[in-house]
């Protein structure tokens, strides 16, 4: 054990102890010449000059000396460091974090049990005066117990502690082992990570720095695979036939690693039934699609999976979803009566083109709008349509009720005054562009939901496409303009009403004002336009491990796929309980408006009333992320290498702090400075008393 001063400034204090005894013992006698008339009447005496004098009393000088320099060792606040002890034997009491892997991949083999007993020898050594933290770690980290020396506890922990279904990432676990040793009192620390290391889970910026002294020992237990296949992607594209909603399922599976041909049987299952199987040959590195039969979708919250033979990695052969009817958006087209026969020609062709039958798109000629044309329907647009007051009503409780309205202002169109608060602004006369030669939109609102997907480079050019003519548009204080001309007039503008929103595009949608409809990005602008109008995002047939559903969020049960009737129940504050992919359940209340469902397991997830058991209850599919199944290992001594801190390197950051912080706590509960204080004083209370003593003497 050292002693350490935690203000060492002060210790230039101890030189002022040497001034006054150089002074005195160098100071010289200096005679004194007195004039005097006559020298008759003195008497004569030699005198002894000394060129130095001599101390007298050694005692008192060193009671003296030593009291001041017990101040200044005082103010300097010495303490002795524990970080420097050492016992017998030359251990140290040292703080041991233990970081263990359970990541999805930790399962393959025996990994897992042999990461157990490698913790539970780490345990088994510790010393009576050593403490340990046991940690478990996937994306993020859970400290199961904390700075303990009770070896059975930290045994029990670790037994019953089985694999996740997270994906591995080093950062967290290693701030809090940090964490951990910063606010340690013992003077050693060490940590122990337990994984198979893979690479995917260090990026090397974490800005973990751990402190001076600390040992890290990394154990690893990943042996190598021959050959992982994993079913990377399952698409679901839908298509209307005869009323009735048909998916035709196509799954990617991708192999990586291993020797020679890889036979495999995929089979597609819904509600548990085994439906269809392919067999499939993948050579190492290859990928291939398998696509299904196409079969009807009637029933909400349909259950499938994609499955294939089971290897190393079983987390990853299985791909799960759940579907629902119901999951395409109705677009209806009113071409006015006055509109070309091509009129929605581009624009029904680029919602109709699509992977997975998002649209259904039905249009019919004729201005004014009809009741029926608005059963069932999401969004209508109106394409150069002449519209009449009653016409308007109808969309005035359309859009209030969530419904998206789009006016093509063509050169017919027109819209009711009785109506006008409806509209985003007030539509004018037919206007030139640019005197024949065309002009361009200058300006593209792209933190708009509709043009955000186009804001990064290369990702869709608007500027490219030329305008002739347009409507004029004065837009309300009430409306969104979303786009504009080079010339600075109105070209797209928006307004919500209630649960919808109508917006007006102040140009055409073929070929006759404009090329849009011939640029690239005309098909995902109108895709985008319809769906955000709609007011219903793209369906989410599976979630990822790791994700938080908020069910009290119309929008993200609307993602789920759940029908809108039980989505409003689920949207009350009544109780709901899940069931986990494991057998297990918990409540999930209502906390401030919020309903939040952790997705922590692959599987299915059941939400139902307590006690209630529906048909067809609300679930959710949940899939591991497949970044863990990239099995390359990362070289353990290369995260080493940058979690210790250099020689050094304590004297900046948040480990310096740290350090600063755990000396000045030891000063404060040692305390030494106040000892010092209470001995100067006592020495000076010695040293007046003996001084004094020592002038009666001599004056006696």
């Amino acid at each position: 054990m050292s002693l350490t001063f935690l203000v060492p400034l002060f210790l230039l204090g101890l030189a002022g102890i040497a001034i006054p005894i150089i002074l005195h013992l160098t100071r010289r006698q200096r005679r004194r010449v007195v004039p005097f008339p006559s020298l008759m009447f003195l008497q004569k005496i030699p005198f002894q000059e000394q060129r130095r004098r001599r101390i007298r009393n050694w005692l008192l000088l060193a009671m003296r000396a030593l009291a001041l320099a017990l101040l200044a060792i005082a103010f300097a606040r010495p303490f002795m460091d524990d970080a420097a002890l050492a016992t017998v034997g030359g251990a140290r009491p040292t703080e041991v974090v233990v970081l263990v892997d359970r990541s999805y991949s930790m399962g393959v083999g025996d990994r897992w049990d042999r990461a157990r007993d490698a913790a539970a020898s780490v345990f088994g050594r510790l010393g009576p005066l050593d403490r340990a933290s046991l940690v478990f770690f996937t994306q993020g980290a859970q400290v199961a117990l904390r700075s303990t020396p009770d070896r059975a506890r930290l045994r029990g922990a670790l037994d019953t502690a089985r694999v996740g279904w997270g994906v591995t990432r080093f950062g967290p676990p290693l701030k809090v082992a940090q964490t951990i040793l910063e606010e340690s009192e013992l003077p050693a620390g060490e940590v122990v990570i337990v994984s198979d290391f893979q690479r995917t889970g260090w990026r090397g910026d974490e800005g973990v720095r751990l402190r001076a002294g600390t040992t890290v020992a990394p154990v690893a237990v990943g042996e190598p695979l021959d050959g992982n296949v994993r079913v990377a992607e399952v698409t679901l594209p839908r298509q209307a036939a005869s009323g009735r909603e048909r998916v035709t399922p196509t799954a990617r599976l991708a192999r990586s690693g291993g020797t020679g041909d890889a036979s495999l049987r995929v089979s597609l299952e819904l509600d548990g039934q085994e439906l269809q199987t392919r067999d499939v040959r993948l050579e190492p590195g290859e990928a291939a699609a398998v696509s299904f039969a196409p079969f009807t979708l009637s029933q909400p919250h349909t259950r499938g999976a994609v499955k294939i033979t089971r290897d190393g990695v079983a987390a990853d052969d299985e791909r799960r979803f759940v579907l629902s009817p119901g999951g395409s958006l109705s677009v209806a087209i009113v071409d006015g009566g006055r509109a070309g026969a091509d009129a929605s020609l581009y624009l029904r062709r680029a919602l109709e083109t699509t992977d997975d039958g998002r649209y259904a798109v039905s249009a019919r000629r004729g201005d004014g709008v009809r009741p029926a044309d608005l059963e069932g329907t999401d969004v209508i647009v109106l394409n150069d349509v002449r519209l009449d007051g009653a016409s308007a009503e109808l969309l005035r409780g359309f859009v209030e009720e969530g419904g998206g309205v789009l006016l093509v202002a063509g050169e017919a169109a027109s819209w009711p005054s009785s109506a006008a608060d409806l509209l985003p602004g007030t539509l004018g006369a037919v206007e030139d562009r640019a005197e024949g030669r065309g002009g361009r939109l200058g300006y593209v609102e792209y933190d708009h939901a509709v043009f955000e997907a186009f804001a990064g480079p290369r990702s869709g050019d608007f500027g490219s496409a030329r305008f002739y003519r347009a409507r004029a548009f004065t837009p309300h204080d009430t409306a969104r303009v979303m786009a504009r001309f080079d010339d600075g007039s109105v070209a797209m503008a928006e307004r919500t009403l209630g649960r919808g929103a109508v917006a007006v595009w102040t140009s055409t949608l073929d070929v006759y004002w404009n090329d849009l409809a011939l640029q690239p990005v005309f098909l995902p602008f109108v895709q985008r336009l319809a769906e955000h109008l709609s007011g219903h995002p793209d369906a989410v047939s599976a979630f990822t491990v790791g994700q938080v559903v908020d069910l009290a969020d119309p929008d993200a049960i609307e993602a789920a796929g759940l029908a809108s009737a039980e989505a409003a129940g689920l949207t009350e504050g009544g109780d709901a309980l899940a069931l986990t992919p494991a057998g297990g359940s918990f409540p999930v209340a209502v906390t401030e408006g919020h309903r939040y469902l952790p997705l922590e397991e692959a599987g299915f997830y059941v939400v139902r009333p307590p006690g209630s058991e529906p048909e067809r209850p609300f679930t959710l599919a949940v899939n591991v992320d497949l970044e863990e199944s990239n099995l390359e290992a990362l070289d353990p001594q290369e995260m080493v290498s940058q979690l210790l801190a250099p020689p050094g390197s304590l004297t900046e950051g948040p480990t310096f702090a740290a350090a600063q912080l755990r000396r000045a706590d030891q000063e404060r509960r040692q305390s030494l400075w106040r000892y010092l204080i209470m001995a100067a004083f006592a020495l000076l209370l010695i040293e007046t008393g003996v001084s004094n003593w020592m002038s009666r003497r001599r004056e006696a």
